[in-house]
């Protein structure tokens, strides 16, 4: 399901895809400020849900960083690095090849 609940009004998918979405919109009556938010779904309700009805997550509207080095794996090198500005509704995600892999 990722379609407006009562809180979250969707004004459209940037993301779609493995069964999570991340979508542009309004909280509860705020039609000035689009949000960002997230959720996982699949055929039943998804995540996060209330009492069986769909919620969306929303993100932080400050800007946040986010660096992860070996989170899974402690020989694995990679850096992880999430930057987040709601603000401007701009999303990075990246995340180097492994050494030696060719990629």
């Amino acid at each position: 399901m990722i379609e407006s609940t009562s809180k979250f009004h969707v004004h459209d998918i940037v993301y779609d895809k493995g069964g999570f979405a991340v979508a542009r919109g309004y909280w509860e009556d705020d039609k000035k400020v689009l949000r960002l938010a997230c959720r996982w779904h699949d055929e039943g309700v998804g995540y996060p849900q209330t009492f069986g009805k769909p919620q969306w997550m929303l993100f932080p509207d400050r800007g946040i960083d986010v660096e992860l080095l070996n989170a899974l794996d402690p020989l694995d090198q990679r850096k992880i690095v999430i930057t987040l500005d709601a603000r401007n509704l701009a999303e990075q995600c990246s995340v180097p090849p492994r050494p030696g892999r060719g990629h």
